[in-house]
C-alpha cells in the first residue's frame, strides 16, 4: 500500500510539473490577449519636437518609393527623411535621393544587417543633426499611417523612452489563407499581446519598424550586429539597463505580406529569432525583477512560444497529465489556462482581426498548422543564424 501511495504521489506530482510548464506560456498568452484586445482611449498629445527618420533600405529599389513618398509627406521643416542604402546592387539610392531623401551609402559586404545600417545613421545624426529632439527608424518596405511619425516622436520625447509603433502586415484582398492567418499571428503579437503586456506592466518591446528613440539615447545605442531580431535584443538590453520602452497606439506602421514561400521564410527567421533571444534573456530578466517586479512579466511574455508551437505542446501535456494523475486538479488546472487562451484569441480576432483574416478563412487554420510544423522543426534541424532579405508581394 505504502508503495503504491507513493506512486500516486509521485505521479501527481509529475502531472504538476507538466501542468505549469505547459499552462504557464498558456495562461500568459491568455492574459496578454484578454488585457490587450479592448481598444484604449484615445490621448492627446503635445507638440512633437524635430525629428530624423533612419529607413535603413538594402536592395530595395522595387518598392522604396511608397515608403520614401509616406514617410516625406508627413515631415514639416526641420524633419529630415535619412535613407541608409547599405550594401546595395541596385538603384536603391537613386531612387529615394530623386524623392528628395538625404542619401547615405554603406558597403561592407563583411558587415551585413540591419544593425550595421543603423549603427552607420547613428555616426552621421551625431555629426549632421545636433538639432533634432528624436530618431524614429523605419524599414524601407513600410508605410507610416498619417499622423504616425509625429505621434512616435513627440511620445519618445515626452516620456523620454524608447518606443515602439503598432507594426502590422497588410495582406492584399487575393491573398491565400496561409498569407492571412500568418497576418492574423503577428497582429495578435504586435497589437493585441504588445497592449496587454504594457497594461501588465507598463513596459514594450521593440518589433523592428516604427520605434523611436530620443536623439541622446539613440546616439548612446550600439545596435546588435548579425542578429535575426537585432531590434528585440536592443528593446530588452534597454530594460536591463533601467531604460523606459513603451508603446504607441496611435502610430500605425503597414508591411506588405511576402508569397507563401517568403512567409515561410521570413517567419522562420523571426521565430527562431525569438526563441533563441528567449532563451538568453529570459534567465537575466528573472534575476532582475527581484528589483524590478515588472521585467517577470517581460520574462513571462518571452516565453510564450509561436501560437502554433504552443498548441501542440499544451495538448499533448494536457494528454500526458491525464495519463498521469486522471482528471484530477493539474488537469482542470492546464485546460481551464487553454480555454482562456482560446477565448483570449477570439477576442483579438473579433475586435482587431476580422479583416485581416475573414470567417470564410478560418477553415484554413488546420492548413496553416500543418504548414508550420517544418517551420518549428527547422529551430532544431536547419535554424536560422543570419539575416536574409523577404521579398514582398506588389
Amino acid at each position: 500500500m505504502d508503495v503504491l501511495a507513493l506512486a500516486d504521489r509521485m505521479a501527481l506530482g509529475s502531472a504538476w510539473w507538466m501542468a505549469v510548464a505547459a499552462g504557464l506560456p498558456t495562461a500568459m498568452l491568455a492574459l496578454e490577449c484578454l488585457v490587450g484586445a479592448r481598444r484604449g482611449p484615445s490621448v492627446e498629445s503635445g507638440e512633437a519636437p524635430s525629428f530624423i527618420v533612419v529607413m535603413p533600405a538594402h536592395d530595395e529599389a522595387a518598392g522604396i518609393e511608397a515608403s520614401v513618398r509616406a514617410a516625406l509627406a508627413q515631415l514639416r521643416g526641420d524633419d529630415e527623411l535619412l535613407v541608409v542604402a547599405d550594401n546595395c546592387s541596385d538603384d536603391t539610392a537613386a531612387r529615394a535621393r530623386a524623392l528628395g531623401a538625404t542619401v547615405i551609402e554603406r558597403r561592407d559586404p563583411d558587415l551585413r544587417g540591419k544593425g550595421h545600417a543603423l549603427d552607420y545613421a547613428r555616426a552621421f545624426i551625431a555629426e549632421h543633426r545636433p538639432d533634432c529632439g528624436a530618431v524614429i527608424v523605419l524599414d524601407a518596405d513600410c508605410r507610416a499611417m498619417p499622423g504616425s511619425l509625429t505621434a512616435l516622436a513627440e511620445t519618445a520625447a515626452r516620456r523620454d523612452a524608447a518606443v515602439q509603433g503598432i507594426f502590422l502586415l497588410a495582406a492584399p484582398r487575393d491573398a491565400g489563407a496561409v498569407v492571412r492567418v500568418s497576418s492574423f499571428a503577428f497582429l495578435v503579437k504586435n497589437l493585441v499581446r504588445l497592449q496587454g503586456l504594457a497594461r501588465l506592466s507598463g513596459m514594450a518591446l521593440l518589433q523592428g519598424s516604427g520605434m523611436a528613440f530620443p536623439r541622446a539615447m539613440y546616439l548612446e545605442m550600439r545596435w546588435p550586429g548579425g542578429s535575426l531580431v537585432e531590434d528585440l535584443e536592443m528593446g530588452l538590453d534597454l530594460l536591463l539597463a533601467g531604460r523606459r520602452v513603451v508603446v504607441e497606439p496611435g502610430a500605425r506602421i503597414l508591411s506588405a505580406t511576402s508569397s507563401v514561400e517568403g512567409t515561410g521564410s521570413q517567419r522562420r527567421r523571426w521565430e527562431h529569432g525569438m526563441m533563441q533571444t528567449a532563451w538568453r534573456y529570459v534567465p537575466r530578466l528573472l534575476a532582475r525583477a527581484v528589483r524590478r517586479p515588472a521585467l517577470a512579466v517581460v520574462a513571462l511574455d518571452l516565453m510564450v512560444p509561436p501560437t502554433v508551437l504552443l498548441a501542440l505542446c499544451s495538448a499533448a501535456a494536457l494528454g500526458i497529465v491525464l495519463a498521469l494523475a486522471g482528471p484530477t486538479a493539474p488537469f482542470l488546472t492546464l485546460l481551464a489556462a487553454q480555454v482562456a487562451a482560446a477565448l483570449g484569441v477570439s477576442l483579438a480576432w473579433w475586435h482587431h482581426g476580422r479583416d485581416a483574416l475573414p470567417w470564410s478563412s478560418l477553415r484554413e487554420l488546420p492548413g496553416y498548422f500543418v504548414w508550420k510544423l517544418p517551420l518549428i522543426a527547422q529551430f532544431v534541424t536547419r535554424r536560422e543564424r543570419e539575416w536574409t532579405r523577404t521579398e514582398r508581394l506588389p
